[in-house]
């Protein structure tokens, strides 16, 4: 008994230790996500500036030394103060960007621009001009939007991070202050936030011992934010470390870390009473049971080693055997406790172990296979290519242009349709598939067919999966040329490409027959049902309706399943028609530049 009481003690002490370095841990972690959450924002509350800042025509207008006429304010308003407003709306976390000006010919444009006398006697902005910093950072309350002083006129005070930087243009010489604010409730997310626990506070004490605070948290019910900036005054040295203290009773645990440019310090208060009344009550368990232990396990224990062990040497025998190549050893049923669970988990693995060696080796052999299915489908399309280009090289000989041009074409469609490396192309090499195949249905449609092209350069880089547009213009080249008359006057299909709220809109539109209401709205609904419901809506297939499968086994439905598959219920393509004027077909997917980000 005395040995086994001291040994508790100790235990006690030891785990309470651990218990505090624990806690210690988790919070440090806690501590050191929010101060990276707080990098994060000053790290894009710089970029923000510093983009401001690279726009020489904003920087030109604030130094101009005469009034602007109506239209170059109307110009600098669509083109550099746009740039300015995308790049303040660009990151939703910015509250707003702001440039003050002492330049009386440069005109007040709200929300960015003002004149430097609305600033005048702010306390963030005497701060600033005191000290000799060219960027600095503050915390201070203020309002939301700065709007005029008019009497009577309602403002939001909040508060905000804020980042101050000169701006000296030319040659040093002071032209306006540039301002980026961020609400405080952003700027310090996990603060203000509601997910922290009962027992855990986040605080941050800025440079003139302001403390900020959710002070909605039932937390504080128990200890002041005053008591919490008063014992971190006695405790604290140097830029981060920790501390206990005990306020009316209750110990505390702190933890603090600098953030050093805004000259800020970021706490996390643990309260300690949870673990130290868990302590006690394990101290008294402890002592009570330890009697009645002691004594049970000395009846039983010889008992349990003698069952308990000569299971496991059974055990450790088998995997003796499996350790030296024997994968079928049988090991018998060993009871239903834990050795019986354990014996019962080694003989499932051994039974997967088998099951995965028989899958490599199929997988081995498949893959074998399909080598080889691929080297003669490489050589059958090689002979594909060779026979055309020797078709080609005859035409061109004999004068048939016209025939070597669509044997050209018809190469250039099969290289396309074979070559499968990804799923995804480029949009322009899915237009130079469609341009040949047009070619080449030129022969037969006596040069009736022509395609237009409404695609800006910069979007022919945009992701698109391979034959997604391929079957939309051979519906619209099928069933358009149905229209009366229309053999004789021609088809025109236009191809157009836009950019709106991050995703790519590409319309393919014919001059045919156009499609009904009716079967238009029934191919529309189709489209947006499972396979089974969509059975039931589809029109029937007899010669007329756009709504096809059966041709070439890739319909409309095909390519929006395929959208969806691959970019998400958000995409896909629906259909616009007037029947006996034109169909148009619309795809909707993610704006992706292949070429590295999204294009100017």
């Amino acid at each position: 008994m005395i040995p086994t009481t001291v040994f508790s003690g100790y235990i006690l002490g030891v785990n309470y230790q651990n218990s505090i370095t624990s806690i210690i841990n988790k919070n440090e972690y806690f501590l050191n996500t929010e101060k990276a959450n707080i990098l994060n924002n000053m790290e894009a509350m710089e970029l923000t500036s510093q983009l401001a800042l690279s726009d020489r025509e904003v920087l030109d207008y604030m130094l101009s030394n005469r009034d602007f006429t109506a239209e170059e304010l109307i110009n600098f308003n669509t083109h550099s103060f746009h740039n300015l407003q995308y790049i303040m709306y660009n990151n939703p976390n910015i509250s707003n960007l702001r440039f003050f000006t002492s330049n009386k010919y440069a005109r007040e444009i709200w929300p960015i621009i003002y004149n430097e006398r609305r600033i005048a006697g702010e306390n963030w902005a005497n701060e600033f001009y005191a000290q000799p910093e060219a960027v600095w950072w503050t915390i201070y309350r203020g309002p939301e939007e700065l709007r005029g002083s008019t009497e009577g006129e309602r403002q939001d005070y909040l508060n905000f991070a804020s980042l101050v930087r000169e701006v000296k243009y030319p040659l040093d010489q002071h032209l306006a202050l540039l301002q980026v604010n961020m609400r405080l409730d952003v700027f310090f997310s996990n603060i203000y936030g509601n997910l922290q626990e009962a027992s855990t506070q986040l605080l941050a004490i800025d440079r003139n011992s302001h403390l900020y605070y959710n002070g909605t948290s039932s937390f504080y019910e128990k200890i002041a934010p005053e008591d919490i900036r008063s014992e971190f005054a006695l405790h604290t040295q140097g830029s981060e470390g920790n501390f206990q203290f005990t306020h009316e009773g209750i110990p505390y645990l702190c933890l603090y870390t600098s953030i050093e440019r805004l000259d800020s310090k970021l706490l996390s208060v643990v309260s300690l009473e949870s673990s130290y009344n868990d302590m006690n009550k394990t101290r008294l368990a402890i002592g009570g049971a330890t009697l009645m232990l002691v004594l049970i396990l000395s009846l039983i224990t010889y008992k349990l080693l003698s069952v308990i062990l000569k299971r496991l040497h059974l055990l450790r025998d088998s995997m003796k055997k499996v350790r030296q190549g024997d994968f079928n050893v049988e090991i018998p049923q060993l009871g239903g406790d834990e050795v019986g669970e354990l014996g019962n988990h080694i003989r499932q693995m051994l039974s997967k172990i088998n099951e995965l060696i028989a899958e490599a080796v199929n997988k081995q052999a498949s893959s074998k296979e399909a080598e080889l299915n691929s080297l003669k489908n490489q050589i059958d399309a090689h002979f594909l290519y060779n026979t055309l280009e020797n078709l080609k090289m005859l035409a061109e000989i004999e004068g048939q242009l016209v025939i070597s041009d669509t044997l050209t074409s018809l190469g250039a469609m099969l290289r396309y349709n074979l070559h499968w490396t990804t799923h995804y192309v480029r949009l322009y090499e899915e237009i130079q598939h469609i341009q040949n195949y047009i070619a080449v249905m030129n022969i037969r449609y006596g040069g009736k067919l022509e395609l237009r092209l409404d695609v800006r350069q910069q979007y022919r880089q945009q992701e698109i999966l391979k034959m997604s547009l391929q079957p939309i213009v051979e519906n619209a080249l099928k069933y358009g040329m149905n229209a009366p008359g229309l053999r004789k006057r021609g088809l025109m299909i236009v191809i157009h490409a836009y950019e709106q709220d991050d995703f790519m809109y590409i319309e393919i539109r014919d001059n045919g027959a156009g499609i009904s209401a009716e079967r238009l709205y029934n191919i529309n609904l189709a489209l947006q049902l499972d396979p089974a419901a969509a059975a039931m809506y589809a029109p029937p297939v007899n010669g007329d309706s756009a709504y096809d499968t059966s041709g070439s086994g890739i319909g409309l439905r095909n390519v929006h399943l395929r959208i969806q598959l691959h970019y998400g219920k958000t995409s896909g393509l629906w259909l616009e028609s007037v029947e006996g004027e034109y169909t148009k077909v619309t795809i909707k997917v993610p704006y992706l530049i292949l070429s590295g980000g999204l294009a100017e």
